[in-house]
């Protein structure tokens, strides 16, 4: 019978470059944990796709205990750090020993891999179908604990981090934690590429370099895993863990700017000077504009282009896209300015009427409607969540505080306990206030001010031991489900 998973998935679940002997050992152990995870209990209920996932993420992770490579030590002690406990959901019985499995890791990895494919609706990590295979899976990898062998090769990756002297394979790094390994691809991540590449072949004529761009972009933009963390957070946890301070420090200080473009201001033997739209000053020698000398400034005045800070010098960050004409230059410019400038100047004073709240409540759309456009002399322009009907339902407005514009969730106000709220009903919150906790029913901005308040408290997952054991799971740990399931949109 052929093997199901190959050598290619585990070296494809690696960063660039690292392959070892160990690699068939990992195989031939994700190929046992796949037929155990076949005959589960909780089979039928799995797709071929979950089912690879599962196995590949819990044999990797027991590599990465193994090896003692970092990436699940950090992903513990960064939720020690944020919540007060080593993992979400489950107790611990006795000391956590980080360098051994244990049956709790697998069962919230077993969980985590379900969630990358579920989008409308939460699987409770309590399951008892999920229990039962990992305790299986574990049981596995516990018996091979003593005659596992170490991936060198993915420790040493870490541990001597070589990649950082050079900027590019740096960004190999942190792509790695992108679009490979087990804790935090995975889930939106597929779509936020797709969206990337519809973006960029707006500008770009090829798809391969439209696909170079989106990756590129990837690289620093979203925020993925189940803490949605940026790529540099998590690679600059790792590095942390395994004794790598100066180095992380140098990853946590990377800074992005987006495609936009840039005045050139001058250029010499060495290098150039370029001006952004809000006025920062970005210097660059020809090596990190990917150029050999200044055949291509010497013609041109502006760029389009993205660029990194790493280790004090500016890189480019992808394709760029030379012109001349100083008047497009400036077209963009105040377009891009426009888009960054206020819709709502009064919005302090509007939060202000409102007792210092930016929730507003309506009894419906119409109602919340005229209320924008008395409160701002303008029509509504603010986001409406995909999948509201424009119906009669309560409506709560939010104002955001950075944005200064008003997103609109109807239905959502029967879900939030606040003395403001006339719309509020307990019954139809604990039947709907999940969906504003997994789904993209409000703004992440929002959510975030919902459970920093805690006004949503009767938000509960299906649970087979009681009603209130599903509440109080999901309300101990609600900033780390939304985090989970939103990821990326959590913190928009």
């Amino acid at each position: 019978m052929p093997l199901q998973i190959t050598i290619q998935d585990i070296r494809a679940r690696h960063p660039k470059g690292v392959n070892s002997p160990t690699d068939f050992y990992y195989m031939n152990l994700a190929n046992r944990l796949l037929a155990i995870t076949n005959k589960s209990l909780i089979a039928s209920e799995l797709t071929q796709e979950m089912k690879q996932r599962i196995a590949l993420s819990v044999a990797l992770y027991f590599e990465d205990v193994i090896s003692d490579t970092g990436i699940w030590r950090s992903f513990v002690e960064k939720n020690q750090q944020l919540y007060g406990r080593c993992l979400p959901f489950y107790d611990l019985e006795g000391e956590y020993e980080p360098d051994e499995p244990h049956h709790v890791d697998v069962q919230l990895i077993v969980w985590d891999s379900m969630m990358a494919f579920k989008y409308e609706s939460v699987v409770n990590p309590e399951n008892l179908g999920v229990a039962f295979l990992s305790e299986s899976l574990f049981h596995y990898i516990d018996g091979e604990f003593e005659q596992a062998p170490i991936n060198e090769a993915l420790a040493d990756y870490f541990r001597e981090c070589r990649f950082m002297d050079d900027f590019y394979h740096m960004r190999d790094a942190l792509k790695f934690f992108v679009f490979s390994c087990y804790l935090t691809n995975g889930r939106y991540v597929e779509d936020y590429l797709n969206n990337e590449i519809e973006t960029s072949m707006k500008y770009i004529d090829t798809p391969d370099m439209a696909y170079y761009d989106a990756e590129c972009v990837m690289a620093y933009q979203y925020r993925i895993g189940p803490l949605a963390l940026l790529p540099q957070e998590w690679l600059g946890m790792v590095l942390r863990t395994v004794g790598k301070t100066v180095e992380a420090a140098d990853v946590e200080a990377i800074r992005w700017r987006d495609y936009e473009p840039y005045l050139l201001e001058q250029y010499d033997s060495k290098g150039f000077t370029l001006c952004s739209i809000d006025d920062e000053q970005l210097s660059l020698t020809y090596h990190n504009m990917a150029q050999k000398d200044d055949s291509i400034v010497s013609k041109r005045d502006f760029v389009m282009a993205m660029f990194v800070c790493y280790r004090g010098e500016w890189h480019l960050n992808g394709p760029a896209s030379w012109g001349n004409g100083k008047k497009i230059y400036d077209n963009v410019r105040e377009e891009m300015a426009k888009k960054q400038s206020s819709p709502f100047p009064n919005h302090e004073e509007l939060v202000q009427q409102n007792g210092g709240s930016p929730l507003f409540y309506f009894k419906d759309i119409a109602e919340a409607h005229a209320f924008i456009a008395k409160a701002t002399g303008a029509k509504f322009q603010g986001k409406m969540p995909e999948g509201w009907k424009k119906d009669d339902k309560s409506v709560v407005l939010y104002l955001s505080p950075t944005s200064h514009i008003f997103a609109m969730a109807p239905g959502a106000a029967e879900c939030i306990s606040d003395p403001n709220n006339p719309y509020y009903n307990k019954n139809a919150a604990k039947e709907n206030a999940l969906a504003l906790v997994i789904q993209n029913s409000v703004p992440g901005e929002m959510l975030r001010y919902l459970i920093a308040n805690d006004m949503i408290p009767d938000a509960c997952l299906k649970s087979m031991t009681s009603p209130e054991r599903g509440r109080e799971l999901l309300q101990q740990n609600i900033d780390f489900m939304a985090r989970a399931l939103r990821r990326d949109d959590y913190w928009q």
